[in-house]
């Protein structure tokens, strides 16, 4: 009943971050519509493969390394570029609803797509903050099978919603012209590029909050 019980908290959890908007929520959206279900269902297996390696890196300390804000701001400047890299690319890809359902029914496994997924989501310095939370609960039972129970059902829960997500995108491209998707094509882009530009952005307020740090003159004045 207990293990029930952490099974629940694990899917609630997991119910909930389901929904929390990024990068790699609009580019799965935008994936299942523009390529089709089998390409967003490989596109989440990325993002629950870099999830994956996220929680083992927090849950094994790795988290400390953002207390060094040269290590914050080399992320940061990354993910802002790779996001732009990205952004720019979805923002000029153009559509094509019979080929890419003729791609989506004859290439089995998309391993570029499943990479993609994993960049998206990995790039993103803000992720690696988003797993503390959910780490610190897990740990907090005090119990390693507990703890991998419940990061197992929370895990498995976001990559459930993640297939839902694209089931649903993918229904509605039923409904859509290439001109609709090119259009959310370059509104994704658009995302991607302002996300990635914040990133930059916030290298250069690291940047000047550290050139304007107070010198220690302390044994300067006794010369």
């Amino acid at each position: 009943m207990e293990y029930l019980t952490i099974i629940l908290q694990g899917i609630l959890l997991g119910a909930t971050l389901s929904f929390v908007v990024g990068p790699a929520m609009f580019s799965l959206i935008q994936t299942s519509i523009s390529q089709g279900f089998r390409s967003g269902m490989h596109f989440a297996m990325g993002i629950a493969l870099s999830d994956l390696i996220l929680i083992c890196l927090v849950y094994l300390g790795f988290s400390s390394l953002f207390e060094n804000h040269k290590t914050y701001v080399i992320l940061s400047v990354l993910g802002g570029i790779l996001l732009i890299v990205f952004g720019t690319y979805t923002f000029t890809r153009k559509s094509n609803v019979k080929k890419s359902k003729e791609v989506d029914i004859k290439r089995p496994f998309f391993g570029r797509t499943i990479l993609r997924g994993f960049l998206y989501n990995i790039v993103n310095p803000s992720v690696w903050f988003y797993w503390l939370v959910p780490v610190g609960i897990a740990t907090s039972f005090g119990n390693t099978y507990k703890t991998y129970i419940f990061l197992a059902s929370m895990l498995v829960t976001i990559f459930s919603f993640d297939l839902l997500k694209c089931g649903i995108s993918y229904k509605l491209k039923a409904l859509m012209t290439d001109k609709v998707i090119n259009v959310i094509n370059k509104v994704v882009g658009i995302i991607l590029i302002i996300i990635g530009v914040y990133l930059i952005l916030v290298l250069f307020d690291k940047l000047h909050f550290l050139q304007n740090l107070p010198i220690n003159t302390h044994g300067m004045e006794a010369l």
